[in-house]
């Protein structure tokens, strides 16, 4: 029992890597699948393309996040009242702080129930994630459900524009996008006008507001901006090469 017992705690220890938290992990994704396929490109994206491509793989792992928020909801109310109790208000940021560098390991990386902390120490400022029958709650799922497909069919008209053009795909990939990326922006502004009205930033430092609330929704504000102009270049000059490539 003693050697069974040294032994799965030597192979976790082999899955531990000492620099891997949630922050490492984002990070390492992103470079996995943004800057890595810019190296391996025979294509080379403009900046647009570029900003798009590092944008809708940010959105991807948010979006399998925002999966486990509607599959871990339990979880997440309970966790969020934990948190409540721990990190009180005048100490709400470090809970944050706690979050992103909760350290993780290849057994863990995966793991759902860890993931679904992002929505429990996000509810200490918007208790609305914590609550099914909120809109924020609703939103966020159904966009992690809905807008990963679109994201990898424009990774794939930013990295291979030639073969989307070549194939005559450009207007649908437009279409796709206008409709998604505007679900995107449209939901992040009823949000946003939500959390105001509803004067969920009271009691609140502005700091806390403007740096966990205000930057983190301000990505699915400003890029699907971007996005949107992309999808009407596409839809104007059905010519992905035109829109996404270094002139």
């Amino acid at each position: 029992m003693t050697a069974i017992k040294k032994s799965s705690s030597k192979s976790n220890s082999l899955l531990d890597i000492p620099i891997l938290n949630t922050t490492t992990a984002i990070a390492l994704w992103l470079a996995v699948t943004t800057v890595v396929p810019l190296k391996l490109s025979s294509s080379r994206p403009n900046a647009l393309g570029i900003a798009i491509l590092g944008f809708n793989n940010l959105n991807i792992l948010i979006a399998f996040c925002e999966i486990v928020l509607g599959n871990y909801i339990t979880v997440i109310q309970q966790d969020f009242r934990k948190f409540q109790q721990q990190y009180p208000d005048q100490r709400r940021y470090q809970a944050a702080f706690a979050y992103l560098l909760y350290p993780l390991s290849l057994r863990t990386v995966l793991s759902g129930r860890v993931w679904s902390q992002m929505w429990s120490t996000y509810s200490l400022w918007d208790p609305s994630y914590s609550n099914p029958e909120s809109f924020g709650f609703f939103i966020d799922v159904g966009n992690g459900w809905s807008t990963i497909v679109p994201c990898l069919l424009w990774n794939v008209a930013i990295l291979c524009p030639q073969w989307i053009h070549s194939n005559e795909l450009d207007t649908l990939v437009g279409f796709v996008g206008a409709c998604s990326y505007w679900q995107v922006l449209y939901g992040t502004i009823i949000y946003l006008l939500s959390f105001v009205w509803n004067k969920r930033y009271q009691g609140k430092p502005l700091a806390e507001v403007l740096g966990f609330v205000g930057v983190s929704n301000g990505i699915w504000f400003v890029f699907p901006l971007f996005a949107l102009y992309a999808s009407y270049q596409m839809l104007l000059h059905k010519d992905c090469t035109r829109v996404f490539l270094l002139s």
